[in-house]
């Protein structure tokens, strides 16, 4: 069986990541893999300096990557989209659209049509009205705790992994509590560096990246503020807390915990329990594992047939 995904960009973002790990997981399975890489960053990713880290690490899981509309369509019985730019792409098969958020235009499709809709969270899941739910799925062989010591009983070192900025609140903090902290963006091989920290600050894919690895997690995104301004997080991810983070994708807006200034963002940190990260790498392996996600992407080929 032959299958496309489409992406916007050859860079490692979230949805990248997603699908990187789904081509991984559908390859595994004896499916034909095909990537089209439509806009964004085609002189990186072609004629001037070869195929970008993402691309290489990409074309190791699939079938061929493809330059836009380089593509002979009719030759895919699915075709995977995850923005609705490209939902009118020629296809001679079925169309599934990957809803990844709902507070980004590009991710509405309340006014296209396609065959299967799936939400990855339950609030885009229910927003967009689709008709099946699939979490991000994480390779658990990738991201291991077994190849890590254990998060510090103390923690020495945290990793903020996102690809948006931080508040000098949160750098103050760390630093008064002694605790050394980085920022990675755009880091194509993290499942090599993420257990090297005691814990890691972040949100969607990359909580559950973290997590995976055996680390305890603050879920933070910089980007989202109440209307006041203030800056907020979801707080340390917990086995009592994580269906509801969960519901919202790890976006930092389920349980909305001031954060605004370095005394409650100190307070915050000092939460840490480096028990949690033994009971999120069991969490994402029952709920979030790539092959629960390969599972139920086979059952909607199956419906579609």
């Amino acid at each position: 069986m032959n299958i496309l995904i489409i992406l916007a960009h050859n860079r490692f973002t979230g949805v990248n990541t997603w699908a990187y790990t789904l081509t991984k997981e559908l390859s595994s399975r004896g499916y034909t893999v095909d990537i089209e890489i439509d806009d964004g960053y085609l002189e990186e990713f072609t004629f001037v300096d070869g195929y970008n880290d993402f691309v290489k690490k990409l074309k190791k899981v699939c079938n061929d990557v493809f330059v836009r509309d380089f593509v002979d369509y009719s030759k895919y019985h699915f075709s995977i989209i995850s923005y609705n730019v490209h939902i009118d792409k020629p296809s001679s098969g079925k169309k599934i659209f990957v809803v990844h958020g709902t507070e980004l235009p590009w991710f509405d499709i309340s006014d296209h049509t396609v065959d299967y809709r799936v939400g990855t969270s339950k609030t885009n899941y229910e927003y967009m009205k689709c008709e099946g739910l699939i979490h991000n799925g994480i390779d658990m062989e990738e991201f291991s705790s077994e190849k890590w010591d254990p998060p510090n009983v103390k923690p020495k070192r945290a990793l903020l992994l996102s690809r948006y900025g931080s508040p000098h609140t949160l750098y103050y903090a760390c630093n008064v509590l002694g605790i050394e902290l980085e920022h990675s963006v755009f880091d194509t091989n993290i499942e090599e560096k993420i257990g090297l920290y005691d814990f890691v600050i972040s949100h969607g894919r990359g909580a559950y990246e973290a997590m995976a690895s055996g680390r305890p997690v603050l879920i933070f995104n910089s980007m989202f503020k109440d209307p006041e301004g203030k800056t907020l997080c979801d707080g340390w991810v917990k086995e009592s807390n994580f269906r509801k983070i969960l519901d919202r994708n790890s976006s930092g807006w389920s349980f909305r915990y001031d954060v605004s200034t370095i005394e409650k963002f100190k307070k915050m940190i000092s939460k840490y329990d480096y028990t949690d990260g033994k009971i999120n790498r069991e969490l994402v392996q029952n709920i979030l594992s790539s092959k629960i996600m390969g599972d139920k992407f086979e059952k909607v080929f199956s419906g579609l047939k």
